[in-house]
């Protein structure tokens, strides 16, 4: 069973660098839709209109979900400027019978798989680039514990969004959907967390700026003020003094059209994330909550540039912007908690902790505090952190 035969996740290293060569090769919408036709993938569930880098994630995920990706690197190896390692990737061995494809008319035909030798330095290729781009990201997407002792639990969803959003090519907008005490303040940390570690490709770490409404109870922010903050940390300068008389839903069109312009006419913004947290109908206008999503939704669509949209609490499912990444908090269950234990211990004592060890600490964890369902994950997280800390002394 080869590489194509197991589910694409652009997340992993050989995901991302298969994408990146895909999106060297093929970079214009209609070379890409010839491909996928070829290669029967529905092209009516693939949203078109974006960049090379982004679309070939979602080609590459469609295929995999249609049972055609293999037949889509099949297609992709038949081409004829097509590079050697998808040749290879078409060429591995599978357990599974794979219906050939006749070369597309006019293209110049390619020797067929039946005749080509396996070659099994493509596994070594695509593993060889996948350990240069792990150790360029690091650890830190595996890190139960960030900086300033914050415990990081589970959170899978979260970490593969992440890395989805990061650099040139990355998603632009992610929702996070979740109750009070779901942990969606650890998205904010987590962020800050990445930002602060990793350094994209232009060798500057990204910027980070936490909108947070939480305490504008009783006072909501109104549309003007939210649209001045966002202009001052994305552009550096104040958004415009808009006609005083205009209806708050004016303002969020003006502003949104101004903001895309500027972003467009500076060219060399740096990368930057904007997060907002706690925007409900007691702490934000209707217009201020309008132009939230309406930013989020620009840059899904990538008119606003390198700027990153995060939305914690998001509860709209009817307006979902376009290709915007969607996380739905789950509570963290026993298994995620023991999970957090292993990997405590592991970094703190270098060495992996047997089964028993991690039961004895969780079962310590329960007993003082009750069962992991019933606890919020702010106590959760911290309590599971000092009694690790505790037993298995401190991280290095």
């Amino acid at each position: 069973m080869g590489y194509l035969d197991h589910q694409f996740d652009p997340g992993t290293p050989a995901g991302q660098y298969v994408v990146e060569r895909l999106g060297s090769r093929y970079f214009e919408k209609q070379p890409i839709q010839e491909l996928a036709l070829a290669a029967g993938v529905q092209r009516d569930q693939i949203f078109w209109d974006q960049k090379a880098s982004q679309l070939w994630i979602d080609v590459l995920e469609t295929a995999w979900k249609q049972q055609r990706l293999r037949l889509l690197f099949i297609a992709i190896s038949k081409d004829a400027g097509a590079d050697r390692i998808f040749q290879d990737l078409a060429a591995e061995p599978t357990d599974h019978e794979v219906v050939e494809i006749p070369p597309q008319t006019g293209q110049a035909g390619q020797p067929g798989l039946a005749g080509q030798a396996q070659q099994p330095a493509a596994a070594g290729a695509v593993a060889g680039a996948a350990a240069t781009v792990a150790e360029a990201v690091g650890a830190m997407f595996t890190a139960a514990v960030l900086w300033n002792d914050v415990p990081l639990i589970d959170r899978t969803d979260l970490r593969g969004h992440v890395k989805r959003m990061l650099g040139p090519g990355g998603r632009r907008a992610l929702l996070v959907k979740g109750p009070t005490g779901a942990g969606k303040t650890y998205t904010r940390q987590f962020i800050r967390y990445v930002s602060e570690n990793a350094l994209p490709p232009n060798g500057t770490k990204a910027r980070v700026s936490p909108v947070d409404a939480a305490r504008r109870a009783g006072s909501p922010i109104d549309v003007r003020e939210l649209a001045d903050t966002v202009a001052r940390f994305v552009v550096g300068e104040p958004a415009p003094n808009f006609d005083p008389t205009a209806q708050p839903q004016t303002v969020v069109w003006l502003f949104k059209d101004w903001l895309v312009a500027e972003v467009a006419a500076k060219g060399d913004l740096e990368d930057c994330w904007l997060v907002f947290d706690g925007f409900d109908p007691t702490t934000a206008t209707a217009a201020a909550l309008q132009l939230v999503m309406e930013l989020a939704q620009s840059a899904a669509s990538r008119d606003l540039g390198p700027v990153r949209v995060i939305v914690l609490g998001y509860d709209d499912p009817l307006s979902e912007p376009d290709q915007a990444l969607v996380e739905p908090l789950r509570h963290p269950g026993d298994d995620d908690v023991k999970a957090f234990i292993r990997a405590y211990a592991t970094r703190a004592q270098g060495i992996p902790p047997d089964a028993d060890a991690v039961d004895a600490v969780f079962d310590e964890l329960v007993s003082d505090g009750g069962p992991v369902a019933d606890r919020q994950l702010v106590e959760l997280g911290p309590s599971a952190f000092a009694l690790c800390l505790d037993v298995f002394g401190p991280l290095p």
